[in-house]
């Protein structure tokens, strides 16, 4: 696993014509106290706005992470989404009816959303 980046370190955001579906990571903390980065798949791009939220639908493959939670868990809202080393999102929703999938939104949403 890659290491965390330091407090100081700045991550690059990641516009949503970037983000492309395949693999990228989410960094979260499931044990301990330390965030680490566990795999996922963006499987669906939403670019229709009519869900500000809901942007994209991701899937857990990470071994260990599905071994330890079985997928999105409570607490897991808000865990960032990286892509080619840049902050695509965060985790938003998991399905209810499956927990390896959920929903993120797009990072430049967070962003504005921030601001107003």
């Amino acid at each position: 696993m890659e290491r965390c980046p330091a407090v100081a370190e700045a991550v690059p955001i990641g516009l949503k014509q970037e983000i492309t579906t395949g693999d990228a990571q989410i960094l979260c903390t499931v044990q301990g106290d330390t965030p680490e980065y566990y795999d996922i798949r963006i499987i669906e791009i939403d670019y229709s706005g009519t869900d500000s939220t809901r942007n994209m639908v991701i899937e857990v493959t990470d071994p260990t992470l599905l071994e330890i939670t079985g997928g999105i868990v409570q607490g897991m809202s808000g865990s960032p989404i990286l892509q080619n080393g840049t902050l695509v999102g965060a985790i938003t929703h998991v399905f209810v009816d499956d927990p390896t999938k959920g929903y993120a939104i797009f990072c430049e949403n967070m962003l504005r959303y921030g601001t107003q």
